[in-house]
Formats: structure tokens, C-alpha cells, sequence
């Protein structure tokens, strides 16, 4: 048997023992599920022994199991707690912090969590990077990313901070001198303001029968900018496609109103995302504190 014992490992086996789900385990960790079911089978092979009974609907203890379990949990404790006696002289955030996000995003949101965290951490320095291109944060040396979709990158943490749907909007003055669409078929014919994030090849995507249908749209006006294609909505310019939260203002005032509810897609999850390791520093556990205090997505 190999000696020499992951303590990772450990505190994966430790979370789904205790949550008798895998899923569960992955959820609290912040971390894929393939990763748990992958760690605790490295785990079970370096002991040489069998410490859960999968099935396709429980996940239970075997007697080695429970044994390893009890031994577990009380010298994981002491290793918790002795690491928040030594990082107990030096909880205050300091250092540079290092953040990027999408334009729109970051412009939409940050304003308030920037404030707040700037006047909480008085000796950090923020550095905030807004780019619509993929950031490798390990190599560019970024503390923090958000981003919506499926992370992929099994090296990183990620913490879900909501979903959000992308949904079809138009103005009141619009669909006054166009009929309003009942279905995505509909929307053939009509001005659809592209953004192209959202428009990959000129198509919009809608649940149709519990399945995706890509739906081919046209219009004159193609902008890379979410407020650019709201505010031309609002002005009556055609039908626009965005995520919710950015329309929720002109929704309630009236100013736009939302088209083919029934068909929006699923809503995608959105991840604060950061370089995993055995201690997250404090002015990454501040930052992520105070945005999942303000959004709302």
C-alpha cells in the first residue's frame, strides 16, 4: 500500500460520508463531482480497501468505512483548528487582489462591491481586469474570475453564486407596429437587435418540447454591447435577447415587456471561480463575501 496518504483526499471522503452523496459532497466543496468520485477512488486504492457502497441511488459506509470515518473526523478537526490558530494573527486582508469579469458584467454589478470592499480592506490594492476573452487565472495570475457555464478546469474552485436566464424583449412602441411573437417560429420577419454573445451565427436558442431548437433571426442593427442593445430595444429598435437581470429595471417600469417566456432555456449557472490550495487568503474570502452579498442573479 502506498504510504503516503492525501489529505485532500481525506476531507473529500470525510464531506460525502457525511452527506451520503457525492453530489453533495461536491456542492459543499465547490468542486466538480467527477473530482469527489475520482479523489475517493485514489483514496480507496492507496488503503487498499473498499470505504463506500455505491448505488445508483444511495452511498453508504462499508465497515471499513465507518472505521476510517471515525478516525477521520476527529484528527481533521485538529487540523482545522489548528490552522485558525496560526492564520488568527493575520486575518486582515492585505495585498493586491487580482479580478476579472466579462465588460458587461463587471460594469453592470462591480460598482457597489468594489465600494464596499475598497472601504472594509484598507490595505488591499484591487486590480480589476474586464475582458470578454478567456482568462487563464493561473497562468495571468488572477485571484478571481466570474463566469457563467461549466467551469471544466478540475484545478479550480468554484462557488455558484445563481443562475440566469437569457430572455426576448421588446417595447411597447414596437410590437404596437409589429405583431407579437407567439413562438420562436414567429420571430422570422422581424427586427431582432443582435448581440453577439447570444447570437452565435446569426441563431437564438429556446426550449421547444423538452428540447433545443436554434432558431435563425435577422435585424439591421448587430452591437457587442448589452447596454447598447437594451437601450435601442427600449427605444422601440426591434426585439432584443439578454440575460434577465439586465432588463429587470425597464420590465418593471414598463418600458420593455417580455416576449416568449415559455420557450426561455434553462437557466445556466453563474461561478465565482478561483485557484484551489489548501488556504484561500483572506482578501479572496472578503471579495467573494461581499459579491455574493449584492448579487442577485
Amino acid at each position: 500500500m502506498d504510504r503516503t496518504i492525501d489529505l485532500g483526499a481525506i476531507a473529500v471522503f470525510v464531506r460525502v460520508a457525511e452527506t451520503a452523496s457525492f453530489r453533495g459532497a461536491a456542492d459543499g466543496l465547490g468542486i466538480p463531482r467527477s473530482t469527489v468520485s475520482r479523489r475517493v477512488a485514489d483514496l480507496e486504492r492507496q488503503l487498499g480497501t473498499r470505504l463506500l457502497k455505491r448505488t445508483t441511488r444511495k452511498v453508504s459506509l462499508t465497515d471499513a468505512g465507518a472505521a476510517y470515518l471515525r478516525s477521520c473526523q476527529p484528527a481533521l478537526g485538529a487540523l482545522d483548528e489548528a490552522a485558525r490558530t496560526i492564520s488568527s494573527t493575520s486575518v486582515e486582508a492585505r495585498g493586491r487582489l487580482r479580478v476579472t469579469a466579462a465588460v458587461t458584467f463587471g460594469e453592470r454589478f462591480f460598482g457597489p462591491i468594489i465600494d464596499e470592499y475598497m472601504r472594509a480592506n484598507p490595505h488591499v490594492e484591487l486590480d480589476v481586469l474586464l475582458t470578454d476573452r478567456y482568462v487563464d487565472i493561473v497562468q495571468e495570475g488572477v485571484d478571481l474570475a466570474f463566469r457563467g457555464g461549466a467551469v471544466g478546469d478540475e484545478s479550480l474552485v468554484a462557488r455558484e453564486l445563481g443562475r440566469g436566464q437569457a430572455r426576448c424583449y421588446a417595447s411597447p412602441a414596437y410590437l404596437e407596429r409589429r405583431k407579437k411573437p407567439r413562438r420562436p417560429a414567429d420571430l422570422e420577419g422581424h427586427d431582432c437587435i443582435l448581440y453577439g454573445p447570444l447570437a452565435p451565427g446569426g441563431r437564438w436558442s429556446f426550449r421547444v418540447n423538452d428540447r433545443t431548437v436554434h432558431t435563425s433571426v435577422r435585424g439591421r442593427l448587430v452591437v457587442n454591447s448589452l447596454p447598447l442593445s437594451l437601450d435601442a430595444a427600449v427605444r422601440g429598435g426591434g426585439i432584443v435577447r439578454l440575460p434577465a437581470p439586465f432588463a429587470e429595471e425597464q420590465v418593471k417600469s414598463g418600458a420593455l415587456v417580455e416576449l416568449l417566456a415559455p420557450y426561455a432555456q434553462p437557466a445556466r449557472p453563474f461561478f465565482v471561480v478561483y485557484p484551489g490550495g489548501v488556504h484561500t487568503p483572506p482578501r479572496v474570502r472578503a471579495f467573494i463575501e461581499v459579491a455574493m452579498k449584492h448579487l442577485d442573479l
